[in-house]
């Protein structure tokens, strides 16, 4: 317990070590989605889930008052697969909007406040049973807010390697790069393993999780 306070509490003072193992999806398998048919398929696979990572990734917008371009790839890791949807390009959506709004189905994420109003102003739906882990690390300690790249680094031991360059491309983009879907698949299965490897090496912290989410572990031990 006192091990996790103190890597939490100092994480901001931490160093990358030059030897430090960057972080990847490990023998996750990557599925790119942009038909509606692939997006019912994968839909019927997470619905079995317990639980998925979650993210999202938007065009950024350069000029000042620029209206936001909404969301154009939503991310869902589970255990052995990250899905990365392009959803500008599926027709039909309502899968996935309903597995968003599934109460059964958590979703695990990192400052997910404006993922929640990005989608609700896009698609008016409510992201529900969800997990912060910001606000997970929050409750463990009031001193330092966590994104994903700390919370790897202390919880993971591994440097998630974050591009400004990536994270600032065109995720429009009907074809996306090699280095595009490296960063989106990173950036969300690395939740999903921060989630496990914390409860895995401090079961304590089950007792800061939602209820639900406590509920859930017991039946499926995840």
């Amino acid at each position: 317990m006192i091990k996790l306070f103190t890597l939490i509490d100092n994480a901001h003072e931490m160093q990358i070590k030059p030897n430090e193992a960057s972080y990847n999806i490990g023998n996750r398998t990557i599925e790119l989605i942009n038909t509606s048919e692939q997006l019912a398929n994968a839909m019927k696979t997470i619905e079995k889930t317990p639980f998925v990572a979650f993210d999202s990734e938007q065009k950024p917008t350069f000029k000042k008052g620029e209206a936001s371009h909404g969301i154009s790839i939503i991310q869902l890791a589970t255990k052995s697969k990250c899905y990365i949807i392009q959803t500008k390009q599926v027709r039909d959506l309502k899968p996935l909007i309903a597995i968003l709004e599934d109460e059964n189905i958590i979703k695990v994420g990192s400052g997910l406040r404006g993922d929640k109003e990005a989608l609700f102003r896009q698609f008016r739906l409510k992201l529900k049973s969800t997990i912060d882990l910001e606000n997970v690390f929050k409750s463990l300690s009031s001193k330092n807010q966590l994104g994903a790249k700390r919370a790897a680094l202390i919880i993971l031991d591994k440097n998630l390697q974050k591009s400004k360059k990536m994270s600032k491309s065109n995720w429009e983009s009907k074809d996306l790069s090699t280095s595009q879907i490296k960063y989106a698949s990173e950036d969300t299965t690395v939740i999903y393993d921060v989630l496990i490897q914390i409860l895995k090496e401090y079961p304590f912290t089950i007792e800061v999780m939602p209820s639900f989410f406590q509920e859930q572990y017991q039946k499926s031990c995840i």
